[in-house]
C-alpha cells in the first residue's frame, strides 16, 4: 500500500521515520487524480486489469464487450477507486465461463447504473438539494487539492471555525482522500 504525504509527515514526527529522507522525497511528489476525474482511463486500465487477472489466475485470456465496457465507464467510481475497479474485474473473471465479458458479467450495481455518473434524458432533474451538494462537495475537493489535502490550511482558507468543522462536512459529503 502507498504512503501518503500525511502517512509520512506522522511518520516523521513520531520518529519512525528518518526526516532527512522524508525531504529528500518530498521533491518528488506525485498527485494521480481520483478515477472518478479521470474515466477516459477506464478502458485501458480494464485491459490491463482483465489480461493481469487472467494471467494471475492461470486462465486463458478474455475481451470484454463493449457494452460491458460503457458499463464500467459509467459508473462512478467514487468509493475505492483503482481497487474497486480491479476488484469488480475479478468478480467478472471469476463469475463468467465465456471467453468475453459482457454486460451480464458486470456486478448488478455497476451494471444497473447505482451511482452513475450519467443520467438518461428520462430521468428526472436533480433536486436542488443533490446540485448544492455536489457543487459544496467539489469546492471542498478543490480546496483540499490546493491545500495538498492538508485539513487545518483548508479549513482557515474556506473560513470555518477549525479543522474539525471541515472534518465534519467532508464526513457529511462522503469527500476522502484517494490513496
Amino acid at each position: 500500500m502507498a504512503a501518503t504525504h500525511r502517512d509520512l509527515e506522522k511518520e516523521v514526527a513520531e520518529g519512525r521515520f528518518r526526516e532527512d529522507l522524508f525531504y529528500r522525497l518530498n521533491v518528488h511528489v506525485l498527485r494521480v487524480p481520483p478515477l472518478r476525474d479521470r474515466l477516459s482511463d477506464v478502458p485501458a486500465l480494464v485491459e490491463h486489469l482483465v489480461a493481469a487477472t487472467c494471467e494471475r489466475f492461470g486462465i486463458k485470456p478474455k475481451t470484454i464487450a463493449p457494452d460491458a465496457l460503457e458499463a464500467l465507464m459509467t459508473y462512478d467510481w467514487r468509493r475505492n477507486n483503482i481497487r474497486e475497479l480491479r476488484n469488480v474485474i475479478e468478480r467478472m473473471i471469476i463469475g463468467s465461463d465465456g471467453d468475453e465479458l459482457t454486460r451480464s458479467a458486470v456486478p448488478p450495481e455497476i451494471r444497473d447504473g447505482k451511482r452513475a455518473v450519467t443520467r438518461s434524458s428520462n430521468a428526472a432533474p436533480r433536486s436542488f438539494e443533490e446540485q448544492k451538494q455536489e457543487a459544496e462537495r467539489q469546492i471542498i475537493i478543490q480546496a483540499l487539492e490546493r491545500n495538498d489535502w492538508h485539513v487545518t490550511k483548508t479549513a482557515k482558507e474556506l473560513g470555518l471555525a477549525d479543522h474539525a468543522s471541515l472534518l465534519k462536512v467532508m464526513r457529511r459529503l462522503g469527500v476522502q482522500r484517494d490513496t
